[in-house]
């Protein structure tokens, strides 16, 4: 099962802070709910765990997740990540591009670009409940992050 989920929004603050947020994944990884990094195995390489729920399943995922790409000059990142459910019933694939630009009135806009794929028991759900539950994860992703960035500019 495959789902491609096109995705932007803006935040308030400059360039330089959303970028080191979205390079360290000890700052961004925590406003995904449901996702943990737990180590650091390599350059742009970590493990973790990845915990979702769909409709009346719950999956959790042992999890890598790797930043294939870290253009600053274009402000672009490529991230994918390859779970294998920890009860052994599926795994799953993601591969989600996010670029920066100027945003409105100071700001940065964010667009993602996100191709999931889903193997196993939460495959039976479909496409349309797998893109609901990801709008509904990205939704939660941008209120935590927008907090996040918010503590930062307060905080320097």
């Amino acid at each position: 099962m495959k789902a491609n989920l096109e995705k932007s929004f803006e935040v308030p603050q400059g360039t330089e802070l959303v970028w080191n947020h979205l390079i360290d994944p000890e700052k961004v990884m925590d406003c995904v709910p449901g996702v943990t990094i737990d180590e650091k195995v390599g350059d742009n390489h970590y493990k973790g765990k990845v915990g979702m729920k769909f409709g009346p399943i719950g999956a959790k995922y042992d999890a890598d997740i790797f930043y294939d790409k870290i253009d600053v000059e274009n402000r672009k990142i490529v991230l994918t990540g390859n779970g294998v459910d920890v009860k052994g019933q599926g795994n799953a694939e993601m591969k989600m591009s996010i670029d920066l630009s100027d945003g409105t009135d100071g700001g940065v806009k964010l667009d993602a670009v996100m191709d999931v794929t889903i193997n196993g028991k939460i495959a039976q759900f479909g496409s349309r409940l797998i893109t609901t539950v990801s709008n509904q994860l990205f939704k939660q992703f941008v209120t935590n992050f927008s907090k996040k960035l918010k503590a930062a500019e307060a905080a320097v």
